[in-house]
């Protein structure tokens, strides 16, 4: 028996490949924290995701009622065994378990030591594997408490960090035409990656749009300013500078780090509020 687990997006469940009717409410937490903890998780773990530090009496008696719910729900799937001050999930030999996060990570660092060997056309298809498994946002449609709310910003970030790598391969192949298409949907839900915005702004060049590479980075601007009160970073600056005084080779490998087979070296939300400061009052210009 198969039975995978898919996190990334609405919970999914499936049997043999039939979908299969997931666990509810904390049912559903519970088991949510488990496969991301790799099947096993503590009594203080569960209590800080079920209640915070807010705990009532009744909490050891509530814990015991949701994991016997669980265990009926598991019947032969599997089983839920006491570990130490905790429980671990164990499916019976004959049950092979697949959970859609393990193999996007697995994904995911695959595609990255492959970039880092030079092999750009093998990273390419490990990162479009990766990010082929995600449905939607982490955890869509499972209640979160702290740690679950963690995971779910983790993984979220693990997304944007794929998907911009795999941007970076694909400029780098000479696949600008799919790049262009990918970040376009990406940044439309997500308009504060300055990265993507960049990557973009390259894709475009570097296929001969010209147009299109400063029309993109006037849209960053825009999305920075309105969304966040921030005008684009020092990198983005630059790299539109050297793209209106054509100093951007268009046949380079590397473009002011947009095309970089590394992720940028400071977190985006950092980024935000040390521009945010620096921008004290400042209302934008003429694009």
């Amino acid at each position: 028996m198969e039975l995978a687990v898919g996190l990334l997006g609405p919970l999914d469940i499936r049997q043999d490949g039939e979908a299969v009717a997931a666990p509810v409410g904390n049912r559903r937490r519970i088991l949510a924290l488990m496969l991301l903890d790799g099947g096993t998780v503590s009594r203080t773990r569960l209590a800080a995701e079920l209640w915070g530090r807010d705990a009532p009496r009744s909490a050891p008696a509530n814990l015991r009622t949701y994991l016997s719910g669980l265990r009926a729900w598991l019947a032969d799937r599997a089983d839920l065994v006491r570990e130490g001050a905790g429980w671990r999930l164990v499916p019976p030999s004959r049950v092979r378990l697949t959970v859609d996060v393990t193999s996007f990570q697995a994904e995911l660092a695959q595609g990255r030591r492959a970039a880092r060997c030079g092999d750009l056309v093998a990273a390419g298809g490990h990162l479009r594997h990766a990010l082929g498994y995600w449905r939607g946002a982490p955890l869509q449609d499972v209640p979160q408490g702290g740690p679950l709310g963690a995971r779910a910003a983790v993984l979220e970030a693990e997304r944007f960090a794929a998907t911009e790598e795999y941007a970076s391969v694909l400029v780098k192949l000479g696949e600008y035409e799919a790049a262009r298409a990918m970040l376009h949907e990406f940044l439309g839900d997500h308009p504060h990656r300055e990265r993507a915005w960049g990557q973009l702004m390259v894709a475009c060049y570097r296929s001969g749009d010209l147009a299109g590479a400063l029309a993109a980075y006037r849209s960053a601007r825009v999305a920075l300013i309105t969304g966040y009160g921030m005008e684009p970073g020092a990198e983005l600056a630059a790299l539109h500078r050297a793209i209106l005084q054509r100093r951007l080779p268009v046949g380079a490998n590397r473009a002011a780090g947009y095309a970089s087979d590394d992720p940028p070296n400071r977190h985006p939300s950092r980024q935000v509020v040390r521009r945010r400061a620096a921008a004290g009052s400042r209302n934008p210009g003429p694009g």
